[in-house]
């Protein structure tokens, strides 16, 4: 089922999906799935989505109402990624954001 709290909470922000998806360490493709409702947002997840949002999790939290055999096959399939590993997405997933800010300002200096 749809997340129309989320998306109504992120459009009122104009946090744009890209954006959103970036903040929270994943791509696009997979926000984009979450917020319609496809793949399950898990807590950890809605606690950070919260965040970047700036509001309580109750405030934005909505079920995962949707039950499929696909999305809970693959989540009992992969959901063994080792915590270091997630750090370490999450390191340069910040560094190349911070990257792509530098060069942007280094590529307006030129201007």
């Amino acid at each position: 089922m749809k997340k129309i709290k989320l998306q109504e909470m992120r459009l009122k922000r104009e946090i744009t999906q890209d954006v959103m998806a970036n903040l929270l360490d994943m791509t696009q493709a997979t926000y984009s799935r979450k917020e319609r409702g496809l793949t399950k947002i898990t807590i950890e997840e809605w606690n950070r989505i919260a965040k970047v949002l700036g509001v309580d999790k109750s405030e934005v939290a909505e079920e995962n109402t949707k039950k499929d055999s696909i999305s809970t096959n693959f989540t009992k399939r992969f959901t063994t990624i080792p915590n270091s590993l997630l750090d370490q997405i999450a390191f340069l997933t910040k560094e190349n954001l911070e990257l792509k800010e530098k060069l942007r300002k280094f590529e307006n200096q030129d201007n």
